[in-house]
C-alpha cells in the first residue's frame, strides 16, 4: 500500500498530541481509522514508529525522522489547499484556535458558534492553555490563531487588542474578614488569595496592581492553583480564600448569592484580550476569513 496525504496527516497529528485518542477527536475520527493508518505506515516502512510509555506515545528514531519529512508533506497540502479554496471561496478543512483559560471558556464558543454556522465545512479544535504555551503553539504553526490575555510583542507575530473584560475580586458570603463589599490591598494581606500559576493573564494583573501600590506579592498569603479556574471558583465558594475572576466566570455564582463580589479600594481591575497570528505573505484563507469574523463580531 503506497503513503497517503491524509494518512501523514494523521501521523502528525498522533505525534504532535501524544496520543491516538486525542488525535482521533481532533480529526473528528473514529480511533481505529487513526491507529489502521498508523499501521499502514508501520508496515510501509516496516518499523515501529510510536513506542508506548504511560498514557501517552512517542515518536522511535524512525517516527522522528518520517515526522520532520511528514510535517512538510502535510504544510504543502494544506498550502495547496488554501490556494484552491482561495479561488473557489469555498472554505473547509482544519482551524485550530490557541485560547487562554478566560477567552476559551468565555469568548471562543459563542464566536466558534457563530463561524461554524456560516461556514459549517471548517472544523474547529480549541487548544487551551496560559498564554506562554498558546505563543509557543503559534509560533511554531500548531495552532493557526491565538486568543490571549497578555500583549506580547514579537517579529513574527500581529497583536491587536480586541476586547476588555472587568475583573472582580470574590469570596465566599460568609468569608472571615469581609463584612461590606469593599476592601483594600492592606485587607487582603491578612487573607488567603488564590491565584493561577504564572503566565495567566488574571495573575499578572492583579499582581500589577500590587506593585503599583508599591507592595510586593510576598506581602500576601498566595496559594498557586495551577491549570483551573473552575478548582479555584470551587475553593473560593468553600470559604479556603478569595480570588480574581473575570466577571462574566462568576455572574451565574453572584446571582445565586454562592460567591461576593468585592470592590477593590486602590481601583478597577480590567483584562484585556488580544488576537494574536503569525506574520505571512499570504494568509490562509480561512484564517483570514476568521480574523475578518472575530474582528467584525467585536471590535466592529
Amino acid at each position: 500500500m503506497d503513503i497517503n496525504l491524509f494518512g501523514l496527516k494523521i501521523f502528525v497529528m498522533v505525534a504532535e498530541k501524544k496520543s491516538f485518542s486525542a488525535a482521533a477527536r481532533s480529526l473528528y475520527l473514529t480511533q481505529p481509522a487513526v491507529t489502521h493508518q498508523i499501521k499502514n505506515l508501520e508496515n510501509y516502512f516496516a518499523t515501529p514508529l510510536f513506542k508506548r510509555e504511560s498514557n501517552a506515545v512517542f515518536l522511535t528514531p524512525a517516527g522522528e525522522i518520517l515526522y520532520k519529512y511528514a510535517k512538510r508533506f502535510s504544510k504543502l497540502y494544506d498550502d495547496l489547499m488554501e490556494e484552491i479554496e482561495s479561488h473557489t471561496g469555498r472554505l473547509k478543512g482544519d482551524l485550530i484556535i490557541g485560547a487562554c483559560t478566560a477567552a476559551g471558556e468565555h469568548i471562543i464558543p459563542h464566536i466558534v458558534k457563530g463561524f461554524h454556522q456560516t461556514h459549517p465545512e471548517v472544523n474547529f479544535s480549541i487548544d487551551i492553555g496560559n498564554c506562554p504555551s498558546v505563543i509557543d503553539k503559534l509560533l511554531k504553526g500548531i495552532v493557526d490563531v491565538g486568543l490571549i490575555g497578555d500583549k506580547v510583542t514579537h517579529r513574527d507575530l500581529i497583536t491587536e487588542e480586541l476586547l476588555e473584560h472587568t475583573l472582580l475580586l470574590a469570596s465566599s458570603p460568609n468569608y472571615m474578614g469581609v463584612d461590606g463589599g469593599t476592601i483594600s490591598l492592606g485587607d487582603l494581606t491578612g487573607m488567603k488569595i488564590l491565584l493561577r500559576e504564572e503566565g495567566v493573564g488574571t495573575r499578572a494583573i492583579f499582581e500589577e496592581m500590587v506593585y503599583q501600590k508599591g507592595m510586593k506579592l510576598k506581602d500576601f498569603q498566595i496559594i498557586t492553583v495551577s491549570g483551573s479556574n473552575e478548582v479555584i471558583k470551587m475553593m473560593v465558594k468553600n470559604g479556603i480564600g478569595i480570588s480574581v475572576f473575570p466577571l462574566q466566570a462568576i455572574e451565574q455564582e453572584l446571582e445565586r448569592g454562592d460567591l461576593k463580589a468585592l470592590q477593590l479600594q486602590e481601583g478597577e481591575m480590567r483584562h484585556k484580550f488580544y488576537l494574536v497570528y503569525r506574520k505571512q505573505k499570504v494568509i490562509p484563507l480561512k484564517t483570514k476569513s476568521f480574523l475578518e469574523f472575530v474582528k467584525g463580531q467585536i471590535i466592529g
